[in-house]
């Protein structure tokens, strides 16, 4: 027999030592897949926090232009009805101007007519005339065309 053939004991051994290398290899990449996972994992966790953290400056910035918009609708509102109550509260001044103005005028007409009733008669005649002659003309200039 050559001297390099091993007895079954030496090859038992032999395959004992390469079963505790492969469990040691084996041992050692499980550690090193555990670590990496361990890497992974809090790697994971720190982004997830970073976008609930911007999930949440998100929000609150949404809620704040939120905020300021409902404002800006409520001034122009205030604005829009603080606008129309002074048209109204200017419109009502102006009629109450004319109004008066009116009044004045209806006393000095009958003043006048008191004072002056012959007169009275002849300008009332007149504006009477002027004002028919004028819608004579009137319908006749639409009836010609």
């Amino acid at each position: 027999m050559a001297e390099d053939a091993k007895t079954p004991s030496q090859l038992a051994e032999e395959a004992k030592q390469t079963g505790r290398d492969a469990a040691r290899a084996a041992e050692g990449m499980a550690q090193e897949a555990k670590a990496i996972g361990a890497s992974t994992a809090q790697s994971l966790r720190t982004h997830a926090d970073d976008a609930r953290a911007t999930g949440r400056e998100a929000m609150d910035t949404a809620k704040g232009l939120a905020s300021d918009a409902r404002d800006i609708a409520g001034d122009a509102a205030a604005t829009g009805r603080r606008y129309a109550k002074d048209a109204v509260g200017a419109a009502s001044a102006k009629l109450r101007g004319l109004s008066d103005q009116a009044s004045e005028l209806q006393v000095a007409c009958t003043r006048y007519v008191a004072a002056e009733p012959v007169k009275s008669i002849l300008y009332a005649a007149a504006g009477g005339a002027v004002v028919t002659a004028l819608l004579i003309s009137f319908m006749r200039g639409g009836s010609r065309r």
